[in-house]
This record gives structure tokens, sequence and C-alpha cells, in this order.
């Protein structure tokens, strides 16, 4: 990958894969990596062809879903014939498929998935569940209905008090989400919804202070670290934020990570009320912000290799303080169209100008 870092030349190479190229999230472990100390070529991965991330990469492929019947017999045979080492979901949607097939995968030698277990993973993509499991634990987490019909809704939503939040079970990155104001807001949006979930807004006497949190776990189900930055968001996505640190958030995000036993990441949002932090949504895999965290000090990418692929020890990592502002970018392939796109990335390089 252009700008990533490397070791010494006796230091072994590490073919990474990264799935979900097209992405916020896949971009950003991809950014991670080159941030790396250990010597990583990056593989990018995606199911379609019109992916920025595919041209920013050392090798780069278009896979068939993981999902779909016969696709991950394609990705092994693709993967051992370019001797990926491991490899890092960048996609929601890749993560039940390939948590499925982890340990198959590396007891045959594919390479190191590197994603959580299957039953947690549901958990973690599941609204509702993500709920229910904060509060078997006794973890704080949002007044929420779900599985009820709409005159149901409509009733609880009114003793809990507006405004609520309606958005699907299994949605992600803000997806389908929406405020609601009323009662007559709640039932247009409950009959357009698909699964849907109804939630408390959680705020601070008004203020909705979001933070985007992660807590990284070893093998033996130890957090090692935590990150944490209270941020603005755009179209779902972090825009601003400021790498903060609270030991009551430190405290929540160490105690849930002993709990879930996440292999690695476990990447939390949660807002501040007056009854202190409420996590309303866990994602079991890295984040849109990893390359974010990864600058101040907290690379979950490179965590992963050390600890899970290399049998390293990891130290507490030191995140800094600071700021961060987002702004858009573009890869650039120059002498082609769509119709050379929708053939695959082979032969093409991406660049990528250094604006003034």
């Amino acid at each position: 990958m252009p700008g990533a870092s490397s070791l010494p030349v006796d230091e072994p190479m590490i073919r990474v894969a990264v799935t979900g190229v097209g992405g916020g999230v896949g971009q950003s472990v991809m950014k991670a990596l080159s941030l790396s100390e250990l010597s990583v070529e990056v593989v990018a991965i995606d199911v379609q062809p019109l992916s920025a991330g595919l041209y920013r990469a050392d090798d780069a492929v278009v896979l068939p879903r993981p999902e779909t019947h016969g696709a991950l017999a394609e990705w092994s045979d693709w993967l051992r014939a370019h001797g990926v080492t491991a490899l890092i979901p960048g996609s929601d949607h890749d993560l039940v498929p390939l948590a499925e097939i982890r340990d198959a995968w590396q007891r045959s030698g594919v390479c190191h998935v590197l994603v959580s277990n299957p039953d947690l993973v549901k958990i973690c993509r599941d609204k509702a569940l993500t709920v229910t499991e904060l509060t078997r634990h006794g973890f704080p987490a949002p007044r929420s209905i779900w599985d009820v019909d709409k005159a149901t809704a409509l009733e609880w939503a009114g003793d809990i008090g507006y405004p609520m939040v309606i958005k699907p079970r299994d949605g992600f990155a803000s997806r389908g989400v929406t405020i609601v104001r009323d009662a007559e807001e709640l039932a247009f949006h409950f009959d357009r919804v698909r699964n849907p979930i109804v939630q408390e807004y959680l705020s601070n006497r008004g203020v909705a202070e979001e933070v985007t949190c992660s807590v990284f776990v070893d093998g033996n189900g130890e957090p090692v670290g935590t990150f944490m930055a209270q941020r603005e968001l755009t179209g779902g996505a972090t825009y601003k934020a400021e790498v903060v640190f609270t030991s009551e958030i430190d405290s929540l995000l160490r105690q849930i990570g002993r709990a879930l036993k996440p292999r690695g990441p476990l990447n939390v949002q949660l807002r501040m009320t007056e009854r202190g932090p409420v996590p309303f949504e866990i994602n079991i895999r890295c984040s849109g912000t990893s390359a974010i965290r990864a600058h101040f000090g907290f690379n979950e990418a490179e965590m992963l290799l050390r600890h899970y692929v290399l049998g390293d020890v990891l130290e507490p990592p030191t995140v800094r303080h600071g700021y961060v502002l987002r702004y858009w970018n573009e890869v650039f392939l120059e002498g082609v169209g769509q119709n050379r796109l929708m053939q695959g990335p082979a032969g093409l390089d991406g660049k990528v100008r250094s604006w003034p």
C-alpha cells in the first residue's frame, strides 16, 4: 500500500487482506495499516469494482458476496493462491459469513480471519439483541421496544416521552435512523422501517453529546486499552472529533470488554446522559474512525496482527490528545472509463493528489 511503513528487511512481510474497501470502514483499516510499524502489504477486496480502495492497495481483487452460494470457496482459493496471511473485515455484510468459517480457515491454513465469535457477531449486528446483552450484564442501555405492533409502540413512546429514535434492528452506519418528535411522525415511520426498534433519544438536558469509543481485548479476555472521542456526525460518519479521556467511560468500556470478550476491537457508540454514559450501538469490528485512532496512538489493525497473528503480548497503547477535521479526497484513474473498471482492478493504479 502506498505510504505503508516497514521494519528492516529481515522482518517477514505480512500480506493482509481488507474487505469492504469501497466504504469508510475498509478504507480506514487500510489507512491504519499504512501507519503500522509492521512490514505490511495490503490486499484490497470488494464485491464490486467501482470501489476506491481497490486502486490504492498493493494488490486487489473483486470477489463475490461471501454470503452467496459457493462464494467462500472462491475466496479461500484466491487467498491461498495469493499468500494472504490475515484478513480483516471492513464491511458489516462480511462479518457473519467470515466469522462462521474463521476457525476452519485457520485450521486448514487459508489465513487468519480477524473477527470475533459468530454468536457475538450476530448479537452485535442486531440492535435488539445488543440491548438485551448489555442489560443481561448489568450495563446501561437505551430504553427500547421491538417486535410489537404500531399501537403498542405508540403507547410505549407516549409513556416514555418524545423525541424517540426508530431504526432497523440490523442497520449500520446510521442507515434508516430517524428521530421522531411526536406520535404522528412515529406512526409514519413505523410502517416504513423494516423490522423496527424504537428507542429513547439519549441526551443530557437536551444536548446529544456522542462519543465514539473502542476497547481492544486480548485472547485472554482482558482489555488492552481504550479510545474515546467526542464527535459530530454527517451522513452517519464522524465529521469532527476531539480525542478525550474520562475514567467513567474507560471503566465502562473495560467492563463491557471483559463481559463480551470480543476477539480484538469492540467499537462502542454511546451518549452522555443524566444517568452517565449509555451505549446505544456496538460494532464487533474495526471502525470508520480506525485511521483517526491509529494516528493518535491506538492502532487496532496493528494490534490485531501483533497479538492474534504474531502472538505478541500487547502493551497498553499511549493515546494522544487532539482534534480531527475530515475532508473529501479523490482517487484518479487516468485514461480509463467505467467499462474498463468493471473488468476488475488488475493493472490499474489509482492516484491521489497532494493538494496544497
